[in-house]
């Protein structure tokens, strides 16, 4: 008599890891007796490589070799398959560090991590120079490299190395790793490949400012301006000379070379972005929002700091959306600290976007203190640094970093000054209100990348028209706080007495600003 045999349809099958593509398999009796059931229990000898549904569907998970095993529920029979898994994924993970190692610098030379301009922010705040200060280990990120990866983002203020690897197995070794508290996958995408280009060579550009006088033609941006009084701070002579401002965005794309934009003071441009090191080569919504701060065309547009300097610092991987663009972020205020900014407008928000793979946020996240990216701006606040941030156009709860309590977060009004029913507001889970205040959003003029006006909506442009007049406002008014200006903003809204959702302190008034500055500076 025979003896009966089991086995599967397929004896081995390539999956990649990199496709959403599973493969089913199936038993198939053989010498069995008539009528005998081919149910089977299935199992994977390696879930780290691939996973099977209890009905035979096969999907990757990891590259490398596996066998699946189908076992007869009523007999003791069992086959298998080889199961090959390729992988063209790109990883990142985040390293969290249990602390930074012994330092190669000394807090007395900051000299040496610090630019002069960034000691006399601090000096001039009364903050200090300490550990927080100091860059990671040199030795640290040696351990991590020689691991494999590429570091593609670290934070000294808050103890992560984020690396970019082909083999996500390797994040083994880096648990391994005697100071790394936590390893967190923070992007999973197909991998790139080189496109070729040589790497991006930075150029300051000077600006030519000209005099724009105390009477100035706003052209298209006057409405951006009126509405919340910015002239009174222009008439007094204020338009951010001095002023350093840096722009966190997803890309000022061809902005050097958009003939609006020729006479206004760049500083330097930087991309964040692991894959794409050039700042000018994608996306044009850091083209609209830098203009309502930096344009200089009178009789055409003005914007809200014509005098100031600007970094343009690219953060946004506009392909995808995952938390990687946190550490970027992070990465980014880092450095305009660095550098010596006073400001930063950052018209950027991260809520529950991020793709499926990885750890949504919710409302409870928002207490201003848990977001990789809030956090960072708190500590940037600690370093006298002025941030304002977007408050989002999501209709709900506001994300990271606006949540934070030391982010000036913006709301949007129109031209009418009534609010712009996209933006999104609300409680933060520590109970406090958000937006902060508001400024034009709704149909503000911006100037596009062929150098001409037209009207956009967005919280992206309330966030930088407010982010240049706070500029010529501590212009104005160097003796003050990044603190004292925070109060000064709020107690000017039309709100202030009786802060409610979703207006916050309500729209902002920079000449009762003003006033109110006045005030404070003679306290001191």
């Amino acid at each position: 008599m025979p003896i009966p045999f089991l086995r599967m349809n397929l004896d081995s099958t390539i999956l990649a890891n990199d496709s959403f593509y599973g493969t089913r398999l199936s038993v198939i009796l053989e010498n069995f007796p008539e009528g005998s059931s081919d149910a089977v229990e299935w199992r994977v000898e390696n879930p780290r490589i691939a996973e099977v549904t209890a009905e035979g569907i096969v999907w990757p998970k990891g590259a490398g070799i596996t066998y699946v095993f189908a076992k007869l529920v009523n007999g003791k029979e069992e086959a298998k398959s080889k199961i090959i898994v390729t992988d063209g994924n790109d990883y990142k993970f985040r390293l969290v560090l249990t602390d930074k190692g012994k330092s190669d610098f000394s807090i007395g030379n900051p000299n040496a991590f610090l630019s002069q301009k960034a000691i006399e922010r601090r000096r001039k705040q009364n903050i200090p120079i300490d550990e927080s200060d100091l860059p990671i280990s040199k030795q640290y990120l040696k351990a991590i490299t020689d691991i494999g990866g590429v570091v593609v983002a670290q934070s000294k203020w808050l103890n992560t190395v984020s690396v970019s690897v082909q083999d996500q197995f390797l994040v083994d070794k880096y648990k391994a790793l005697p100071f790394v508290k936590e390893v967190v996958l923070v992007y999973v995408g197909k991998r790139k490949q080189s496109s070729g280009s040589p790497k991006y060579v930075d150029s300051p550009q000077q600006g030519n400012f000209g005099n724009l006088g105390k009477s100035i033609d706003y052209g298209s941006a006057a409405l951006n301006i009126s509405t919340v009084n910015g002239e009174a701070l222009h008439q007094q002579g204020f338009k951010g000379a001095g002023m350093d401002i840096a722009v966190i965005d997803a890309g000022f794309i061809k902005l050097k070379n958009n003939p609006a934009f020729n006479n206004i003071h760049i500083k330097g441009a930087k991309s964040f972005v692991y894959e794409n090191d050039d700042p000018y080569s994608i996306d044009m919504h850091g083209v609209w929002v830098t203009s309502c701060m930096a344009m200089n065309k009178p009789g055409s547009y003005v914007g809200t700091a014509p005098e100031a300097n600007y970094w343009l610092l690219r953060t946004e991987d506009s392909a995808t959306e995952f938390p990687i663009e946190e550490d970027y972020w992070t990465s980014a205020i880092e450095f305009a600290d660095s550098v010596g900014v006073d400001l930063v407008n950052s018209s950027l928000s991260y809520s529950d976007g991020y793709s499926y793979l990885t750890k949504q946020y919710t409302a409870d996240d928002m207490d201003g203190k848990s977001a990789l990216a809030s956090r960072a701006a708190n500590m940037a606040f600690k370093k006298g640094i002025f941030i304002v941030n977007c408050a989002g156009n999501e209709q709900k709860w506001v994300g990271t970093p606006a949540d934070s309590p030391n982010v000036l977060t913006l709301g949007s009004i129109n031209s009418n000054g009534d609010r712009s029913n996209f933006a999104s507001w609300g409680m933060t889970a520590d109970g406090r209100i958000k937006p902060d205040i508001m400024a034009m959003g709704g149909g503000a003029s911006v100037i596009n990348t062929s150098g001409t006006a037209e009207n956009r909506s967005g919280t992206s442009y309330a966030s930088p028209i407010m982010c240049g007049l706070v500029a010529c406002l501590w212009q104005a008014n160097p003796s003050l706080t990044n603190n004292d200006l925070m109060e000064i903003l709020r107690k000017s809204a039309d709100r202030a007495n009786s802060p409610e959702l979703p207006f916050g302190y309500g729209i902002a008034n920079m000449k009762k600003a003003m006033e109110l500055a006045k005030i404070k500076v003679g306290q001191k």
